[in-house]
């Protein structure tokens, strides 16, 4: 099927909120020219994305549902043989967890594989050639000229709803579509994990990913399929999951799985809450929340020795006093646009990735997903706890975890260590976490 095609004049208004139902009805129709040019330019560049991905979007064998299948399907041998080969029992009911959860997402994976050759392919194909007809009503949202404000065009088939969406303060288009009527699961998650762990795992996934919704529960949507177990991992009882939506980039077509901690309604009443309970956790804890909110929001390069966390101009306030506590264990602040970057690099790097895989269970859950294709965090993170690298210069010492101090002897053998932080609450910082260790002078 060929794409590309002359558009019609369709039939743009906008969207009004129709009662009982998540789609939009259409309102007022839209006549003024520069709107419509505005409308007609996120049309094509999703018409132009479907024509990129033909090949998985509207062929009669290949799916957006294929590399998962595979994927999992790859690794769930990989899994079932490290169980047959025994050891540690808590590190085997963690693998047969995992088991589980890979099972239901392959079965999931194949239901949707084939609903979409049955169904919503043709759906697609449909839209398609109505959208070159001018035969389908478009229904749009948002500000089309601030640059500040998003944009969206809505685009409505019986079981297909397709958003694309000028991304606000950026250039950038995101394409989804969501896929109705497709089966929901629920699983359930034993205890594996002292409690502890799962709090400071919960933290790291709700700081970045996660979300509350209307109702009260934790939930978190997500491409990956590593992300879709530490989720589930991290939740005790029940766990509603579903396969969501396609996410049409510009390089790949990717699942979007919505998942929902079933049994932690009202769990937290927002994420300032959470942010709070971040600031009491002790050094092993910080550094396991640092883990999980760096494999959402940050990266991690061995190569280059840098552990990176990406925090966006809307979450920096939530997250003020949380990098405070990250500037004291090494890490520096750096001011991007529409955003802010901690990074800490080489030996320190190297530290903390080896203390963020200090406990057992927290790292056979990444090893073991590691072995997934899309975990590139979580092999960076593997290969730079594994990396041994000797600090610049003979004077300087690491002290505590991420904090290296010079060392200065005199000639009665009185040994002094300093270091050097730009204002008072950082030097603050620094001595409360000194204070177990030495003791300081008057």
């Amino acid at each position: 099927m060929d794409v590309f095609m002359a558009l019609e004049k369709p039939r743009i208004c906008w969207g009004v909120k129709a009662k009982g139902s998540k789609r939009l009805r259409c309102g007022e129709e839209v006549n003024d020219p520069r709107i419509i040019e505005e409308v007609n330019r996120l049309i094509n560049e999703f018409l132009a994305r479907v024509e990129r991905h033909k090949n998985v979007l509207l062929d009669d064998e290949s799916t957006p549902f294929n590399y998962a299948i595979n994927a999992l399907s790859d690794w769930l041998r990989e899994i079932r043989s490290k169980i047959k080969e025994g050891g540690n029992e808590d590190i085997a009911r963690l693998r047969r967890a995992m088991l589980n959860v890979g099972e239901t997402m392959l079965k999931l994976a194949k239901k949707a594989r084939e609903k979409w050759l049955r169904t919503y392919k043709q759906e697609l194909e449909e839209l398609i050639g109505k959208l070159g007809k001018g035969e389908t009503t478009i229904i749009i949202k948002g500000e089309p000229f601030n640059n500040d404000k998003s944009f969206g065009v809505s685009l409505y088939t019986e079981h297909l709803s397709i958003a694309i969406n000028k991304v606000a303060k950026s250039s950038d288009v995101t394409i989804f579509i969501t896929l109705n009527d497709l089966n929901s699961v629920h699983v359930n998650t034993p205890i594996l994990f002292n409690n502890d762990v799962l709090k400071t795992m919960q933290y790291g996934l709700m700081l970045t990913d996660g979300a509350i919704n209307k109702e009260g529960y934790p939930e978190m949507s997500t491409s990956h399929l590593w992300q879709v177990i530490v989720w589930l991992m991290a939740w005790l009882g029940k766990n509603y999951m579903r396969i969501h939506s396609l996410n049409i980039n510009d390089s790949d077509v990717g699942i979007t799985w919505r998942l929902i901690a079933m049994d932690y309604m009202g769990k937290f009443r927002n994420k300032s809450e959470i942010a709070k309970n971040v600031l009491n956790l002790v050094d092993e804890e910080f550094l396991i929340f640092l883990l999980f909110a760096i494999l959402g929001d940050g990266d991690i390069n061995a190569k280059k020795k840098i552990i990176r966390l990406t925090i966006g101009s809307s979450k920096y306030e939530l997250w003020s006093n949380i990098t405070k506590k990250m500037i004291s264990y090494g890490f520096k602040e750096h001011d991007r646009k529409y955003k802010k970057v901690m990074q800490i690099f080489t030996s320190r790097a190297a530290a903390i990735a080896r203390k963020m895989l200090g406990n057992s269970a927290v790292k056979s859950l990444i090893e073991n997903l590691s072995q997934l294709p899309d975990t590139d965090k979580l092999r960076g993170l593997i290969e730079l706890a594994n990396t041994r690298i000797k600090p610049l210069g003979g004077s300087s010492v690491e002290v505590v975890d991420g904090i290296s101090m010079n060392v200065h002897v005199n000639n009665t053998g009185y040994v002094r260590l300093r270091t050097m932080r730009k204002n008072y609450e950082d030097t603050m910082i620094i001595q409360e976490r000194l204070k177990p260790l030495v003791t300081m002078p008057n």
